[in-house]
């Protein structure tokens, strides 16, 4: 009965949400009931005109700019019920005051971001950023600002990033994570505090070893070993596992990928031995690759603020990143090595053809998915257990290069920006954990952004 209705499940359940949907900006134009209406309203165009070429889902609350109160509650209202991430309040000119501080007040829960231009002289735009933002502070009311005009490309950057930045915020308070099992034996600087970490935002789902196990063994072996075939078929090499090896790693992860949409996870972090690895020989491994490709962030060894970490750059990106071991450091080359067993995700490799499965690097069991990580430009963050309340954020960057493909497990080699003496001593001051997230692309603003947003340190070396 049990396991007919955990086959049940995998078939039927449906994710009801988006996972990495456009940025929602609510566009609320302001201005003032005295003077420059005409060209007020050519700078609202432009601006409109300008927004329309970024990738964001933009509600436009007004088909004019607003001068009253009752206009400024009509357009915070649209913004409410279409749940925006982020309201632009766009200064077509200085606006009366009174205006701008009912937006603050009626979305005192959503980031603001106020954008000026600064000309036409005859709009002083700069001084209705200037009134907004010291009320605004008077208020208690934390926001962002932007200086610039419609056709500058840096602004619209920045615009952009800000966006990204609070639909991260945003994801992260109704993030749930699932975590089967607890940490694996010694390693605590990955363990968390449930409450501190809800107040950050993520939701945790405690989830059994023994419910993996269950619906592991109830997967259909038919559909596993159709599985298995096409990944022996499409990877550059099997080495050591067997088709029984690989067809039962198929069926961990259909287990995973049925936990994951039971529980509605957006990343699940899995107590990966002793009791998987040493007492049954298996592995998650293949499974938490597989669940990263499709956008469900797999985690190693329940390293719940990595997966966190993993769910940010994979949000900001729309990749799945890296989650490695500080394993070597190389001053003379400033260059430092990410590495990890075999559980990366298959599109950070170069190719399938680099791909190989094979059985663990360190204990010689079950099935992995090992290819040196592909060169690129990369972020590399790692949000840190909270010190005296405080969370903190390492970010870095740098550039991963070539790694001879005779290295066992998923290896990384990345030189630094900054020197590998700053890199280390920010990590050992800060507190920093011995797992790093390495996304590819440079997201360090985004990043910076989402720290101011939700009252993290940012640990910049």
């Amino acid at each position: 009965m049990y396991k007919q209705r955990i086959i049940r499940l995998v078939k039927v359940t449906k994710l009801s949400y988006p996972r990495n949907a456009r940025p929602k900006v609510g566009f609320i134009p302001l201005t003032n009931t005295f003077f420059a209406f005409e060209l007020a309203e050519d700078a609202r165009e432009k601006a409109l005109d300008a927004l329309g070429r970024l990738d964001v889902e933009l509600l436009v609350t007004a088909d004019k700019a607003i001068n009253s109160v009752q206009e400024a509650l009509t357009a915070c209202k649209k913004c409410i019920e279409a749940d925006v991430d982020l309201a632009l309040v766009f200064f077509c000119s200085w606006s009366n005051e009174e205006v701008p501080n009912t937006v603050a007040m009626e979305l005192s829960n959503y980031p603001i971001v106020c954008w000026s231009i600064p000309s036409p002289p005859e709009l002083i735009s700069p001084c209705g950023l200037i009134t907004a933002a010291s009320n605004f502070k008077h208020l208690g009311k934390k926001f962002s600002y932007v200086l610039g005009g419609t056709s500058d490309a840096k602004v619209m950057s920045r615009i952009y990033k800000l966006s990204k930045a609070a639909s991260v915020a945003k994801k992260l308070k109704r993030a749930r994570i699932g975590v089967v099992g607890y940490n694996c034996p010694g390693m605590i600087d990955v363990t968390f505090n449930e409450i501190e970490m809800r107040s950050l935002g993520p939701e945790v789902v405690h989830l059994s070893l023994a419910d993996l196990i269950d619906r592991s063994a109830a997967i259909d072996e038919k559909k596993a070993l159709e599985d298995a075939e096409k990944l022996i078929a499409k990877v550059g090499k099997v080495i050591e596992p067997t088709k029984r090896e690989i067809v039962d790693a198929v069926k961990v992860y259909y287990a995973l990928r049925g936990m994951a949409e039971a529980h509605r996870l957006d990343a699940i972090a899995v107590r990966c031995w002793p009791e998987l690895r040493e007492q049954r020989k298996m592995l998650p491994c293949y499974g938490l690759s597989r669940l990263s490709d499709e956008g469900i962030m797999g985690v190693d060894e329940s390293d719940v603020t990595g997966g966190i970490t993993q769910l940010i750059a994979y949000w900001l990106t729309g990749l799945p990143s890296f989650n490695g071991d500080l394993s070597a450091i190389f001053p003379e080359e400033n260059t430092i090595q990410l590495w990890h067993c075999g559980a990366a995700s298959t599109k950070l490799a170069s190719g399938w053809r680099d791909i190989h499965i094979r059985d663990h690097a360190q204990v010689g069991v079950s099935v992995e998915v090992e290819f040196p990580l592909k060169p690129g430009r990369v972020t590399l963050a790692k949000l840190t257990r909270p010190i005296a309340g405080k969370y903190s954020m390492l970010i870095a960057g740098g550039n991963a290069l070539e790694v001879s493909p005779r290295m066992r497990g998923n290896p990384a080699k990345i030189r630094l920006d900054v020197s590998v003496e700053k890199f280390v001593s920010a990590m050992v001051e800060n507190g920093i954990e011995h797992h790093v997230i390495m996304a590819y692309g440079d997201i360090r603003e985004e990043l910076m952004t989402l720290c101011d947003l939700v009252d993290i340190k940012p640990v910049v070396p």
